[in-house]
């Protein structure tokens, strides 16, 4: 006599009954109305916002199996922004990184607008020179201008250059595509950051993230025009400051 086996559910059809499942959870929490969209992302993990009396959450998908204590963190964060909470929820992020898709360099590159000529510097060109002189090419990476973040007022600080160990992008302020910025400190901003390619951030003997490692910094010393760099900044850090750029 033929029994026919029971069909497994679809994947689709188990997230749905799943984030029914932490609506209802949340909802005792968050003492209101909430709904739940489902993600994949690969860097913001939740966003929420208040619609009068309902919560809207997009959520990674790591959270449909959240044990208690998250969600009730998650519930304090979005109500209040709980700095325990979120503390909390980082840990929890960080735990269960592996549920996260990985994208290669490559493809995060994809997503991004590079914009590597300036007005008055072409970083492009930098970098190839730089790359040949001091890294026999070996360096791959792509750079570019990034946006300059808005400030209210004069700025007292200025960060000139990153480097992203994920896309490996290295960017650089547009503060420095003005005509009184030599060449041979812009090329310094982009040494500094090609150097972060080659040494990795790491955890200190006191345990904490230590970005600027002593060999990169020793290393630093070899580019050709460093005590002059060194002396430019010294002297001209206020040119930088206060530049007016067209991102800010």
């Amino acid at each position: 006599m033929a029994r026919q086996l029971p069909v497994a559910p679809e994947p689709n059809r188990l997230v749905k009954v799943w984030r029914r499942v932490l609506e209802r959870r949340l909802r005792t929490r968050l003492r209101g109305k909430v709904a739940v969209e489902i993600h994949d992302n690969t860097h913001t993990m939740l966003t929420f916002q208040r619609q009068r009396a309902l919560w809207r959450l997009r959520l990674h998908h790591m959270f449909l199996a959240a044990p208690d204590e998250v969600l009730q963190a998650l519930a304090g964060f979005v109500r209040t922004g709980d700095a325990e909470a979120s503390a909390l929820l980082d840990k929890y992020i960080e735990r269960n990184r592996i549920f996260i898709r990985r994208l290669s360099p490559a493809q995060m590159r994809k997503r991004l607008r590079l914009s590597p000529v300036g007005r008055y510097h072409d970083l492009a060109r930098i970098y190839e020179r730089l790359n040949e002189r001091y890294f026999q090419s070996r360096i791959d990476a792509a750079i570019t201008y990034g946006p300059a973040p808005r400030v209210k007022g004069p700025r007292k600080s200025i960060k000139m250059g990153s480097y992203s160990a994920d896309s490996k992008v290295i960017r650089i302020h547009p503060a420095l595509d003005q005509p009184l910025v030599p060449r041979y400190f812009v090329e310094w901003i982009v040494f500094h950051e090609m150097l972060h390619h080659v040494y990795r951030a790491r955890r200190g003997e006191n345990g904490r993230r230590c970005i600027h490692p002593p060999e990169l910094m020793e290393h630093e010393k070899r580019f050709h025009d460093y005590q002059r760099a060194l002396a430019w900044e010294r002297e001209n850090l206020d040119l930088l400051l206060c530049a007016r750029t067209e991102q800010a």
